[in-house]
């Protein structure tokens, strides 16, 4: 067997049925590496600005607990035990853990990263082939269909076929909560968006885009819901509204 070289892994199987908990402790790994960033930047956890470097995200115990299906102790053994044998190093406070991927570009080298990644460690995106450029003109083809049957038909023969319990799941990881990938109305929209032309990146992007800004906002937080987001005119809202700026507004407090 050939251990040389490394493979594309989408993130999205970590929300997939198939990744039955309890984790495995070298499933457990991959999740680790693969939720790094790929370049430094500013990542705002509950109104705190918080500077990551490449290699580096930002989480807490109790999420790895609750992501990988184990006790507490066992999250804190099985991060001592990869500190140990120098695959990670780690820093803590009382409200969250920064993680370092010891020798990262082993696992993402630089010259795979045509991808435009955000540096926002909670993005645990879909797979960076829907953010690569060579997907581009399969996503115009997706929206110059009219027909809705051939929508579904294009989709799936580039690679961008819906996973409409892939959304809902990855709206739960971000959130913390437990929507159902099967309810009729939620399944309804996520369809309706999807004919209209959608990717599996835009509903990515609306999810992040106001996880970023709710999150931590008593009075909007409530509103990280299917029906809130993916709704007809509030994901045309949010599909286009501008990226933030995360180091000017941590620079101007």
């Amino acid at each position: 067997m050939n251990n040389k070289g490394w493979v594309k892994f989408h993130r999205v199987q970590f929300s997939n049925w198939i990744s039955k908990k309890p984790f495995c402790d070298g499933y457990a790994w991959t999740y680790l590496y693969t939720q790094a960033n790929h370049k430094k930047g500013m990542v705002n956890f509950r109104n705190e600005y918080i500077k990551i470097e490449r290699g580096q995200f930002l989480t807490s115990k109790l999420k790895l607990q609750k992501i990988f299906g184990w006790t507490y102790r066992h999250v804190e053994n099985f991060l001592l035990a990869l500190k140990n044998d120098e695959n990670i190093t780690y820093r803590t406070t009382n409200r969250y853990i920064v993680i370092t991927v010891v020798n990262y570009d082993i696992y993402q080298s630089y010259a795979e990263q045509n991808d435009e990644q955000n540096v926002d460690q909670s993005k645990n995106r879909l797979g960076t082939d829907y953010k690569r450029g060579n997907t581009n003109k399969n996503e115009e083809n997706v929206k110059n269909v009219k027909n809705k049957k051939d929508i579904t038909k294009v989709i799936s023969s580039v690679g961008l076929k819906p996973n409409y319990v892939a959304i809902v799941n990855y709206l739960n990881e971000k959130t913390g909560r437990n929507f159902n990938p099967k309810n009729k109305s939620t399944m309804d929209m996520l369809r309706a968006r999807f004919n209209e032309g959608r990717t599996m990146k835009d509903f990515v992007t609306v999810i992040d885009k106001k996880v970023e800004s709710w999150q931590t906002d008593d009075k909007m937080n409530k509103y990280l819901r299917p029906s809130t987001l993916f709704s007809l005119t509030n994901f045309e809202n949010y599909i286009n509204e501008p990226e933030e700026d995360k180091y000017a507004k941590y620079m101007k407090k």
